[in-house]
């Protein structure tokens, strides 16, 4: 998979103190307010009034149905716990997909396209894509065959707010997620008549265009959208003869809708669509460096859904949902010899939820999901069109959840969570041993502290699992001299996980979030590589296999956000996260790509009321590159943006900035894939 590195690097020094010298000044800046007798006092206090009328209009401006709490209720104390990131934030630090918008959370650690499969990802506490499961307005959208889903596919032209569940995450989310969850919600619109278009351009012959329309009526409401970002090729640091990334020319385009009806203020019916269209692959005319030969002439991504909420009585609610998604690619590897690897892979099914709180003090749910999961996988031979090596396989996923809020005093909330989850094999073509079933139990309990309306504590206990993947279990597929052996016996991984934190006003106008976590893995799923001759019955070949890892492997944290408004020149928004991962059984294995230390810090300056002034910093410790000890140097990227709206134009805004200003190397997997180096942008955006 890996390619070899064909350019000639330049010697650039270790920047491991200037990592944590940014890390500190990224977490420490925020925290000095600056005072200024009755003026502070005034602003603040119209601060809060325009933030409150902001809030319920960022509240009305997300697609309700598609989170976890039903609009008009309460939210759960599990929902409370969740990271945000609005479109707001995204836009104002140019985030062009969902990958790049969640680098800025605390707890995640984000790896752009690298690797042969030039796919990004955000790693939640150190758990990848196939222990954190994504969701498109509530709707579950992993690839049926792995579990994995390449983040930045999913352009956030249209998205509203990401919502991330780290650890304790609620039951009715449904299964597998073991590291927590991610749900990317999208607009719906609060005026008669609203929308955007951007039109802009950036380094690597990049073009980016989207548009947005909605309109709220009395009775129904309707959104659509549309988005196309295309790029030829990365442009490499400084320390690189032929600066050009070649092999990474990405081409996305999406289109969603979604109609709405809403006959009172507590019922709604909602239809939506999605369709993305995505090309990864050779820029044909461009030179350079080629750090992957894989490509994607094809990956396709369609979905239905139909989602309601109605209330029962004037305390219960009903919420019924049901989607169809389809998922289609076509891969290209060299040693294919010019043949195809192609997926045909659909899910269908739904859940019912339930609440009430009709029992006194107490918020009770429950929801039951069903999904079926179909994968087809073929070689299609170069030129003549003719299939072989076509094989299917088919999971059913049902599981049950129970969540109960026992609101103990006016301060004080204890909730109870239990779900049950079961994976059965309908088919698979490629191993002769009886189908088989896993199932796993997953119980989880929280005490929440409400001092006040500005102080929140909490301490939680969860317990959650993963079931195995299809490619996990049933894999067959042969690279070179090394063959995949099927293990359709593997085990669910466990992981208990314990969490303390606070969430905030510690001054009048800074937020702060403070988490400590620790967790505990068992049964950890893993590849693991047998030399030739070590597995039976392959004397000549190398074995690859997955299997649960006996032993415990530990996180443990902290996790820092602090939001603050200064005054109307000035807000700041920062976080860190430090993390250590170790395998207790076996510590000189090292666990690779988590920095122990990341962090990230931004300014809105506002000089003069038409212009804004965004510098940010994104800094990364050292991490290890492979289970032998190796590591990769830390780095520190800054950026910069200018943001010009005329006066006479308010609903106009004119954006340039430079993203990796002092054009730093830095590289978040392996030293064969340095990301990108400085790089320019502009674009133009309305908003009415």
């Amino acid at each position: 998979m890996k390619a070899k590195l064909v350019t000639k690097r330049k010697h650039t020094p270790h920047v491991r103190r200037p990592v944590i010298l940014g890390i500190f000044i990224a977490s420490t800046t925020t925290f000095y307010i600056p005072a200024s007798g009755a003026q502070e006092i005034n602003e603040k206090t119209a601060k809060e009034s325009k933030d409150d009328e902001d809030n319920k209009n960022n509240a009305d401006a997300i697609f309700q149905l598609g989170t976890m709490t039903v609009y008009g209720q309460t939210p759960s104390p599990a929902d409370a716990l969740e990271s945000q990131i609005d479109s707001s934030t995204i836009t104002l630090l140019e985030k062009k997909n969902v990958a790049e918008a969640l680098s800025m959370t605390p707890g995640i650690t984000f790896v752009p396209g690298t690797g042969g499969r030039n796919e990004s990802f955000a790693l939640v506490r150190g758990f990848g894509s196939l222990a954190v499961p994504v969701y498109i307005d509530g709707v579950p959208a992993y690839v049926p065959y792995d579990g994995n889903l390449d983040l930045s596919r999913f352009t956030t032209a249209d998205v509203a707010s990401i919502h991330v569940a780290k650890g304790y995450s609620s039951v009715l989310y449904g299964p597998n997620a073991i590291g927590g969850a991610i749900n990317i919600l999208s607009r719906k619109p609060v005026e008669p008549f609203e929308g955007d278009v951007t039109l802009g351009a950036f380094t690597g012959n990049g073009k980016e265009a989207s548009f947005n329309l909605g309109t709220r009526q009395d009775k129904w409401y309707t959104q659509i959208g549309a988005s196309r970002l295309e790029r030829d090729y990365y442009k490499m640091a400084k320390s690189y003869e032929n600066t050009k990334r070649r092999n990474y020319r990405v081409e996305d385009w999406k289109v969603s809708a979604k109609l709405g009806y809403t006959p009172n203020d507590t019922d709604e019916y909602t239809l939506g669509y999605q369709r993305q269209e995505a090309e990864k692959g050779y820029a044909p005319h461009a030179e350079g460096y080629s750090g992957t030969s894989w490509r994607w002439p094809k990956w396709n991504r369609e979905t239905f859904f139909a989602v309601s909420s109605m209330r029962i009585g004037e305390s219960s609610y009903i919420k019924p949902r049901l989607f169809y998604d389809k998922f289609d690619n076509s891969l290209l590897i060299p040693r294919y010899n010019g043949d195809a690897s192609n997926y045909d892979d659909y899910s269908w099914g739904g859940s019912l939820e339930l609440g009430s709180d009709i029992i006194t003090d107490n918020s009770l749910k429950g929801v039951v999901h069903y999904k079926l999961d179909n994968h087809r996988e073929m070689m299609i031979r170069q030129g003549s069109g003719q299939i072989y090596d076509d094989h299917a396989y088919e999971d059913r996923n049902i599981s049950f959840g129970l969540e109960d809020t026992w609101h103990i005093a006016p301060q004080w909330d204890l909730q109870f969570g239990l779900s049950w989850d079961r994976r059965e094999t309908r088919k698979a073509e490629t191993v002769k041993e009886a189908l088989i079933t896993v199932e796993s139990w997953n119980p989880q309990i929280g005490l929440f502290c409400k001092l006040s309306e500005e102080h929140n504590f909490h301490a939680t206990i969860a317990r959650k699992s993963r079931m195995p993947s299809i490619k996990e279990r049933f894999s067959v597929h042969m690279a070179d001299d090394r063959v995949a052996i099927p293990n359709p016996g593997l085990k669910a991984e466990q992981a208990m996980h314990y969490e303390v934190g606070y969430q905030g006003l510690i001054f009048d106008a800074t937020q702060l979030t403070a988490n400590l976590f620790y967790s505990r893995i068992d049964d950890k799923i893993e590849s693991q590589i047998y030399n030739k001759g070590d597995y039976p019955g392959y004397p000549g070949q190398s074995v690859r296999q997955a299997i649960n890892v006996k032993g415990v492997v530990e996180r443990k944290g902290v996790e820092l956000g602090i939001n603050s408004y200064v005054n109307e020149m000035l807000s700041i928004g920062a976080e860190y996260t430090y993390i250590q991962i170790k395998e207790l059984d076996n510590p000189g294995n090292h666990l690779t790509d988590i920095p122990r230390h990341s962090g990230s810090l931004y300014a809105d300056i506002h000089p003069i009321s038409w212009l804004s002034v965004i510098p940010s910093v994104e800094a990364n410790s050292s991490r290890y590159i492979n289970q032998q000890g190796d590591k990769l140097a830390g780095f520190v990227l800054t950026n910069l943006k200018f943001s010009l709206t005329p006066p006479t134009l308010p609903e106009v805004s004119v954006n340039i900035g430079v993203n990796n200003l002092f054009n730093s190397d830095a590289r978040y997997r392996d030293t064969e894939y340095p990301a990108d180096g400085r790089s320019y942008y502009g674009n133009v955006r309305i908003t009415f």
